[in-house]
């Protein structure tokens, strides 16, 4: 369809973004520690775990003959469900005490790439949201072997590779899903410079995100506590 082939150049070009960010020129510097992957572990863990529910909370917003992807959408948001736990994996293979991150509070550009996509949802868009998750299904696709090698590379175990291997394989198949949404919901030229935005406003985060906690990994940097986490748990 026309405005798949729009929206994957538009994903080309984000990723180009990406891949020329500092975090990722710093991902295949060869400077890369097992620090920096504990850290990046932990951020991934805090975004993760809201996939699922901001997934579903787009649907709210279905119309009219949109409605018709409300299944997929929760059959896929359903998927998701329990993927911040092989993040937690991965940190416990690496020797990290994970009993305290649950309750902890993400870092600032963590919570900048969470709180996007609900601005997307609700203040701009429901259909733009389909950019933020068209990225973080592809860019694990495209470039995962990459990623992976730069961590063996920097000496991480293969056994602590478990949530990024995840999504090189399974994202495969969401892939597919995300062809039939764009299909199914993406009917304008606005919608098309929607999507493409918030994929490309998804890619700057994400790699500010990986960025804040490589730093972290270096200054040891300590938001505290989430309260009504810690309440509820």
């Amino acid at each position: 369809m026309p405005f798949n082939t729009e929206i994957q150049e538009g994903f080309t070009r984000a990723m180009l973004d990406f891949a020329n960010s500092r975090a990722i020129r710093f991902l295949g510097s060869g400077k890369l520690t097992g620090a920096h992957y504990k850290s990046l572990l932990i951020e991934i863990f805090h975004y993760a775990r809201e996939d699922p529910q901001l997934q579903a909370l787009a649907t709210v917003y279905f119309r009219g003959i949109d409605r018709e992807c409300v299944k997929m959408f929760f059959k896929h948001a359903a998927s998701e469900i329990g993927h911040e736990a092989m993040a937690l994996q991965d940190l416990k293979t690496l020797g990290v005490d994970v009993s305290q991150i649950p309750i902890s509070n993400p870092l600032p550009a963590t919570t900048a790439l969470t709180a996007y996509p609900f601005y997307q949802i609700q203040y701009r868009s429901s259909i733009g949201y389909l950019g933020y998750l068209y990225f973080l299904e592809h860019m694990p696709t495209h470039q995962g072997s990459f990623y992976a090698d730069a961590l063996l590379s920097a000496g991480i175990n293969r056994d602590a590779l478990t949530f990024l291997g995840e999504h090189m394989s399974v994202d495969v198949a969401h892939n597919k899903l995300m062809e039939l949404y764009i299909e199914k919901l993406v009917r304008t030229r606005i919608d098309v410079d929607e999507v493409i935005y918030a994929m490309r406003v998804t890619g700057r985060l994400y790699a500010e995100m990986i960025w804040a906690a490589f730093t972290r990994a270096d200054e040891h940097v300590d938001f505290g506590i989430n309260h009504f986490e810690a309440a509820r748990t």
